[in-house]
């Protein structure tokens, strides 16, 4: 896996572009009809400086916290319905305890940074053809304005699904029994707010209620105690982050990872 800190300032942009581009042996022209996600590790940035560099570049800023929200900031355009504005906002940062999702909508392509399994994940999505590297340049001088000043930016491994696909991302084989197919396709989704609406997914910020099916003599990995509301000997209910579904799924103990259950009246 080659790795590429990439940082830009000023009048360094093409040259970082230029190097990128030899670097990676050659063009690489991003499809509209695809989108990319980039593994990105951690970024060097606090949350509260990221909140309020957003706010004051015009963000809807929104904060959750013991499963309520807070509107930091609003635009003047934004409603005051926090679901419409998960939905529509052009500029949205929404921070969930130590995690934050960051979307911008523009004129040439859309990106997120987003929570991921090990770190955080970048994903691009294009509106027409566009060189690689013009697209990763053109989202770091854009971060750089709420503090995000570089990434270390997986080139050679970063994933593509295709958009608009009408069954969505298949599952690995080993996670197709294990992990229910709308919350495997809710993590790798283009947009994770978009993707739970049309699906009928309650987020709780950037996190899902989930019912974990328990393994006979089953034990859940203490790293998801903190994200336990219940449990007996055959299953134990949590509100997991998202990143860590495939986590939970994959661990010892889980037989399956599933949404609850949905009294119907008769």
């Amino acid at each position: 896996m080659r790795r590429m800190h990439l940082m830009v300032k000023g009048a360094v942009l093409a040259l970082v572009a230029a190097l990128a581009v030899a670097a990676a042996g050659g063009a690489v022209t991003l499809d509209p009809q695809t989108y990319y996600c980039f593994s990105v590790g951690n970024l060097a940035v606090g949350i509260q400086t990221l909140s309020v560099a957003a706010a004051d570049g015009g963000f809807d800023v929104l904060a959750y916290s013991d499963n309520t929200v807070s509107v930091l900031h609003g635009t003047q355009t934004a409603s005051g319905n926090v679901q419409q504005v998960l939905l529509s906002s052009d500029r949205l940062l929404v921070v969930d305890g130590d995690r934050f999702y960051l979307r911008v909508n523009g004129a040439t392509l859309s990106y997120a940074i987003r929570p991921a399994s090990l770190g955080l994940e970048l994903i691009i999505s294009p509106k027409g053809s566009i060189d690689l590297f013009e697209a990763l340049t053109s989202v770091l001088v854009e971060l750089q304005d709420v503090g995000i000043a570089g990434m270390d930016v997986d080139v050679d491994g970063y994933r593509t699904f295709a958009r608009n696909a009408l069954k969505g991302p298949a599952a690995p084989q080993d996670l197709a029994a294990k992990l229910d197919y709308a919350l495997y396709g809710l993590g790798v989704a283009e947009d994770w707010f978009a993707y739970a609406s049309q699906k009928g997914l309650a987020l709780l910020g950037l996190r899902i209620e989930v019912v974990v099916e328990k393994i006979p003599g089953g034990i859940l990995p203490a790293t998801f105690s903190a994200d336990m509301i219940s449990e007996t000997n055959t299953v134990a209910s949590l509100v997991v982050p998202v990143d860590q579904l495939v986590s939970l799924a994959r661990s010892t103990g889980v037989g399956y990872v599933r949404l609850p259950y949905v009294p119907v009246v008769p």
